[in-house]
């Protein structure tokens, strides 16, 4: 009885042990890292995060942990190995605290694994990417874990993961939306203002105001604009929506280059089968046919899509866009993701549990949209879809709650009737 207390801390450690392993292949690679190393002989910490708000960015605390650990591979990788173990501990803490999902425990890790691949965090150097990108949704998730236990203490310790989370732009409107969804969901259940829920609140809205605000973005997005998008600055703000709008789809179902989005999917079905909701199956296997046959290279839907890609490209007017070609994209995307969003919700046995999933989505789409309003759109890589992954993880693992409990209820069944036919 013992041992089994430790086999789940220590499965924890192993696959993080296996990641930080997979990681350490990149370090080296070319990055920011190099660049920030330079920087840790002319600032101290705090002096360079006050250095770079100013003149760069409203990372602040992030900025100076990225220059710290550009300087100390070992310690970064000592913080990985143990800040993802504990990411497995708070986050089976926030989804599966009931005894019965304890199998279930053993899953998280695993989605994680496949889901953030070491390569993925390589895109600006692995220690740049992880800390701008890894060690903020960990940071989140600890403060997550620890705001939803309603202590004091609990309440205090969350407060520095949670301010350091917010530090980055994408996981400040990620908190935001997440926790005002809570905060009213709260007060509509117990009449009441749930205080972790508002602390939580304020302190993402804070995070938006530092961001709105910050002396240095006005400096950062000219010169951004000049070296990746030139001619960003006098595109209109609708037009920069669109176009974080149908990049954004692009990768998810055009180019497919997120194979979580087939793992959710394909569970999407897996679970409308066996609650045999044939209609939302048959939408949703749609769904991933128009997805897998366009990724092996077959006519489909999204093939006229990746026309109006090719033409876009093609152009050599700057800034091209044309809302009347790409409103056959825009109308098809929309479709998709309003299916996904029906069919999420109708799959799950309680309404709030179908939206919650949706609000989920919903915060990690939105997280990615944020990227429509800078310069490097189309040249930040995979790294800003971490927000929408880690949504997709999340409803990945409250998929997997709803087939575990359709088994159990099965098992309830089967011993119900054995018990009966006994008598």
């Amino acid at each position: 009885m013992k041992m089994k207390k430790f086999i789940l801390p220590l499965y924890y450690a192993f696959i993080s042990f296996l990641f930080t392993l997979e990681s350490i292949i990149y370090i080296n690679d070319a990055g920011d890292q190099t660049s920030f190393a330079h920087m840790a002989q002319k600032y101290g910490f705090f002096e360079f995060a006050i250095y770079r708000y100013k003149t760069w960015s409203s990372r602040l605390l992030i900025e100076s942990v990225t220059m710290f650990m550009s300087n100390h591979y070992l310690l970064f990788d000592v913080t990985v190995l143990i800040s993802v173990a504990i990411f497995f501990y708070c986050f089976n803490g926030i989804f599966l605290r009931e005894e019965k999902y304890r199998k279930l425990q053993f899953v998280s890790p695993v989605i994680f694994l496949l889901s953030f691949p070491s390569l993925f965090f390589t895109s600006a150097g692995l220690i740049a990417t992880v800390t701008n990108y890894l060690f903020p949704m960990i940071s989140f998730v600890i403060a997550w874990y620890c705001i939803i236990h309603e202590k004091h203490w609990y309440t205090i310790l969350s407060l520095p993961f949670l301010v350091f989370a917010c530090m980055q732009e994408q996981f400040t409107v990620y908190a935001f939306i997440l926790f005002v969804f809570a905060l009213i969901s709260s007060y509509l259940e117990c009449k009441r203002i749930n205080k972790n829920y508002f602390i939580a609140t304020c302190v993402s809205l804070l995070g938006l105001v530092s961001g709105l605000l910050c002396p240095g973005s006005a400096n950062r997005l000219t010169t951004e604009t000049k070296i990746w998008y030139p001619g960003f600055e006098t595109i209109s703000f609708p037009v920069k929506i669109i176009k974080g709008y149908l990049e954004t789809n692009r990768v998810l179902f055009v180019t497919s280059e997120l194979n979580i989005v087939y793992l959710l999917l394909v569970l999407i079905i897996v679970v409308s089968i066996m609650k045999k909701q044939y209609f939302a199956t048959f939408v949703s296997g749609t769904v991933i046919y128009t997805v897998i046959t366009q990724r092996l290279g077959m006519n489909s839907l999204l093939t006229a899509v990746q026309r109006t890609i090719d033409n876009q490209n093609k152009s050599e007017i700057p800034n091209y866009f044309s809302l009347k070609e790409n409103l056959y994209p825009i109308v098809l995307y929309t479709l998709i993701l309003c299916i996904v969003a029906v069919v999420v919700f109708m799959i799950f046995k309680e309404w709030k549990g179908g939206l919650t999933a949706l609000v989920v989505l919903a915060a990690g789409y939105a997280s990615r949209m944020t990227v429509s309003l800078s310069p490097t759109i189309y040249a930040s890589g995979l790294r800003t879809y971490t927000p929408l992954i880690f949504s997709f993880v999340i409803v990945i693992l409250l998929l997997s709650k709803e087939i575990s409990g359709i088994v159990i209820e099965k098992d309830l069944d089967s011993d119900n009737i054995k018990n009966s036919m006994s008598i």
